[in-house]
């Protein structure tokens, strides 16, 4: 079964018109927000619901090509899209990313961490490598950018930080003992960094995602894999017997971090139609 996405298969670039909502209306009109891992999937969905709403939008990720290349086509929808090169897993690469937010802008309002990845492996067969990666992308990754991004949110009053969990830390799935680990630290240092930064009018949120339809879950011809296809076992899971698209995902961040959501902090959304009740 092909699922159509708002990006071809194979390369990953945009394709479909986007349109801005009529000015004065935006959720996070005007605001500075950096998406990190958003040359794809949901990532790239939401630099797009956010551009869409009039933010001011930086990407990271590290295919450079592709992100230059859907930040370009984004601009010429006319929103206002910067793609910077850059290592989530590389302290010097990430200061100097906030440099040029910086210089570019003065600001951060809003920081999402959705860069990551998954290794599935056996406990017994992953090796210490896979382990620092993982555990690393998912932990120090994060890290790095909060350093950067908190003390400019505490110089200019406040912002909003969106981190990324998982239903694997609350509902394990087969093969990824270390992903549950890391998605669980997530999960709980977010409510700490609340607790911490909260009084500084910096809220901090994590949202987990279920089961999306992303280029992980497709084959190059767009197909769903078996285990996420009409059926399988991963939509039997959910009680909506839905899988998502990134679009649902960066909606629901939308919200979470647009002013509707101005007095909550310390939350976990799980936007995973149903899988963790």
């Amino acid at each position: 079964m092909a699922m159509k996405m708002d990006y071809d298969s194979k390369g990953k670039i945009l394709t479909e018109k986007v349109e801005l909502v009529p000015e004065g209306t935006g959720l996070v009109e005007g605001k500075v927000a950096l998406i990190t891992g958003a040359t794809l999937g949901i990532g790239l969905a939401m630099a797009t619901v956010f551009a869409q709403h009039r933010a001011k939008v930086v990407i990271t990720g590290i295919e450079e090509e592709i992100g230059q290349a859907n930040a370009a086509f984004l601009n010429e929808c006319g929103c206002e899209v910067t793609y910077v090169n850059a290592n989530a897993f590389n302290r010097d690469e990430i200061d100097a990313l906030f440099d040029i937010i910086k210089e570019k802008y003065g600001r951060i309002d809003i920081l999402i961490n959705s860069a990551g990845y998954n290794i599935p492996a056996h406990f017994m067969e992953c090796t210490e490598s896979q382990f620092r990666q993982l555990v690393g992308i998912h932990g120090l990754a994060h890290v790095y950018t909060l350093q950067n991004a908190i003390p400019m949110m505490q110089a200019q009053g406040g912002g909003v930080v969106l981190e990324f969990g998982s239903k694997s830390s609350d509902r394990p799935g087969d093969y990824d003992p270390f992903y549950c680990l890391a998605k669980a630290g997530a999960k709980l240092m977010s409510k700490s960094l609340n607790m911490e930064f909260g009084p500084d009018n910096i809220r901090i949120n994590l949202i987990c995602p279920g089961p999306t339809i992303t280029g992980m879950t497709q084959d190059n011809d767009g197909n769903i894999v078996p285990a996420f296809a009409p059926g399988g076992p991963v939509l039997k899971q959910t009680s909506l017997r839905k899988i998502a698209m990134p679009k649902d995902i960066a909606d629901a961040a939308l919200i979470i971090c647009s002013d509707y959501a101005r007095y909550i902090g310390g939350l976990t959304y799980n936007v995973d139609g149903g899988i963790v009740i």
